[in-house]
Protein backbone atom coordinates (compact mmCIF):
# COMPACT_ATOMS: atom_id res chain seq x y z
CA UNK A 1 0.00 0.00 0.00
CA UNK A 2 1.39 3.41 -0.96
CA UNK A 3 1.83 5.94 1.79
CA UNK A 4 0.63 9.48 1.39
CA UNK A 5 3.10 12.33 1.22
CA UNK A 6 2.12 13.64 4.69
CA UNK A 7 2.61 10.15 6.16
CA UNK A 8 6.00 9.82 4.48
CA UNK A 9 7.09 13.23 5.74
CA UNK A 10 5.90 12.46 9.28
CA UNK A 11 7.76 9.13 9.32
CA UNK A 12 10.97 10.75 8.13
CA UNK A 13 10.72 13.61 10.63
CA UNK A 14 10.14 11.15 13.49
CA UNK A 15 13.53 9.56 12.73
CA UNK A 16 15.34 12.90 13.06
CA UNK A 17 16.93 14.12 16.30
CA UNK A 18 14.81 16.66 18.20
CA UNK A 19 16.84 19.66 17.00
CA UNK A 20 16.34 18.70 13.37
CA UNK A 21 12.65 18.00 14.01
CA UNK A 22 12.38 21.61 15.24
CA UNK A 23 14.12 22.83 12.07
CA UNK A 24 11.69 20.80 9.96
CA UNK A 25 8.74 22.31 11.82
CA UNK A 26 10.06 25.84 11.27
CA UNK A 27 10.53 25.09 7.57
CA UNK A 28 7.01 23.69 7.20
CA UNK A 29 5.59 26.78 8.90
CA UNK A 30 7.43 29.01 6.42
CA UNK A 31 5.94 26.99 3.58
CA UNK A 32 2.45 27.55 4.99
CA UNK A 33 2.97 31.29 4.69
CA UNK A 34 4.75 31.19 1.33
CA UNK A 35 1.44 31.27 -0.52
CA UNK A 36 0.50 34.59 1.09
CA UNK A 37 2.48 36.54 -1.52
CA UNK A 38 -0.26 36.85 -4.14
CA UNK A 39 -2.65 38.21 -1.51
CA UNK A 40 -0.20 41.01 -0.76
CA UNK A 41 0.04 42.08 -4.41
CA UNK A 42 -3.16 44.07 -4.01
CA UNK A 43 -1.16 46.55 -1.90
CA UNK A 44 1.54 47.21 -4.50
CA UNK A 45 1.66 50.94 -5.13
CA UNK A 46 -0.53 51.75 -2.13
CA UNK A 47 2.19 53.88 -0.51
CA UNK A 48 3.01 57.01 -2.50
CA UNK A 49 6.58 57.24 -3.82
CA UNK A 50 7.45 60.39 -1.78
CA UNK A 51 6.39 58.59 1.41
CA UNK A 52 8.56 55.61 0.49
CA UNK A 53 11.50 57.94 -0.09
CA UNK A 54 10.96 59.54 3.32
CA UNK A 55 10.75 56.15 5.00
CA UNK A 56 13.93 55.00 3.27
CA UNK A 57 15.80 58.14 4.32
CA UNK A 58 14.73 57.79 7.96
CA UNK A 59 15.69 54.13 8.06
CA UNK A 60 19.09 54.83 6.56
CA UNK A 61 19.71 57.78 8.87
CA UNK A 62 18.38 56.45 12.16
CA UNK A 63 18.06 52.68 12.09
CA UNK A 64 21.48 51.69 10.88
CA UNK A 65 23.22 52.69 14.06
CA UNK A 66 23.27 51.36 17.60
CA UNK A 67 23.24 53.59 20.64
CA UNK A 68 24.43 51.26 23.39
CA UNK A 69 23.84 53.94 26.02
CA UNK A 70 20.09 53.45 25.58
CA UNK A 71 20.29 49.77 26.55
Amino acid sequence: MAHSIPDDIAARVRRLPPAQQQQALVYVRTLEHAGAGPELLQFVGAIPAPDLATMTAVIEADCERVDAADW
